[in-house]
């Protein structure tokens, strides 16, 4: 019997502490409310601050930040983002220089504005142009050039194309505004037309240039054209937006008449410096005979004066 009653007590022990919690101890009026609140948070009154008020005496609601702390507000109710950094036409007046990156350079806001718009248009293009490969000293030749979009290839190739001529392509940028101009220190270069190099193209981007090329000089000879698509303000001024360097390379040719010229030329100029020689030849023995007759004159003058005169024969000689 008493080892059954030790045996029980554990559980016994255990059941007494899962009866049920312990009661909650009643408040005390005393201190409890100073510490917890009144018991029912529904019923209690919302605490009333007084708005913070600046040095001003203006008054500052606690519920909206500053003006600076965020974005502005639209008429709509929408705010603007703000961005880290604007664009540098946005950070100047029209008055100042911006940074374009359509030209590379400096230039006011305005015209950056317009120079990015043009050059937003430029569209793939070609050149075509003919240069012969072999041109003769003093022969004028016509050298066309045709600029047209990509593509318009076939058209623009049948603007140049003539038989006997090679056809130089190249593709390149083209827009509204084209220069085309072709240099060489052996030739003689005139633009025909009443165009200047400088042209507006239509909307095909489509335009024609023609020289009329004379040579100079023998020999291996080279031709240099540059094509660019331009940038133009509103008072005409252009910036170039890209550049085409087309060297082209010519053997200049003398012909058969020209080389018997060439031969008589040189004939009759080595027989001009023999007359000249003759005639300088001429001049000196002339003037070495004047010498020498002066020179003998002198030599007898001198000869007769050492001499004393000559009396006859008959004439006695006179005594002392």
């Amino acid at each position: 019997m008493r080892r059954t009653v030790i045996l029980l007590l554990p559980i016994l022990f255990a059941c007494s502490h899962c009866a049920g919690p312990e009661p909650s101890p009643e408040p005390n009026p005393s201190t409890d409310s100073a510490t917890m609140g009144p018991e029912d948070p529904t019923t209690a009154p919302p605490e009333i601050r007084p708005p913070k008020t600046a040095s001003s005496g203006s008054t500052i609601p606690r519920d909206r930040p500053p003006s600076s702390a965020g974005p502005p507000v639209t008429a709509g109710g929408t705010r603007t983002p703000v961005t880290g950094s604007a664009p540098a036409v946005a950070r100047s007046n029209d008055d100042g220089l911006v940074s374009c990156d359509a030209v590379d350079d400096d230039v006011s806001a305005a015209d950056c504005r317009e120079f990015t718009r043009q050059k937003a248009r430029l569209r793939p293009g070609m050149l075509a142009f003919d240069p012969p490969s072999r041109m003769t000293v003093g022969v004028t030749y016509d050298l066309t050039l045709s600029i047209g979009k990509a593509a318009d290839a076939e058209d623009v190739r049948a603007d140049v194309r003539r038989e006997g001529r090679r056809l130089e392509e190249r593709t390149l940028q083209v827009g509204a505004f084209m220069t085309a101009q072709l240099t060489g220190t052996a030739f003689t270069i005139k633009l025909q037309g009443d165009q200047p190099a400088e042209r507006k193209l239509g909307a095909d981007r489509r335009e024609i240039w023609q020289w009329q090329v004379t040579p100079t000089q023998p020999g291996a000879q080279r031709l240099l054209l540059k094509v660019s698509a331009d940038a133009v303000r509103a008072d005409g001024q252009r910036h170039r937006f890209s550049l085409s360097n087309r060297p082209v390379d010519v053997l200049v040719e003398v012909s058969a008449s020209q080389r018997r010229e060439s031969r008589a030329k040189a004939i009759e100029d080595s027989l001009g410096r023999g007359a000249r020689v003759m005639s300088a030849l001429e001049k000196w023995l002339i003037g070495l005979a004047a010498l020498l007759a002066a020179a003998g004159g002198a030599w007898l003058a001198l000869r007769k004066f050492g001499k004393g005169k000559e009396l006859p024969p008959d004439t006695p000689v006179a005594k002392p």
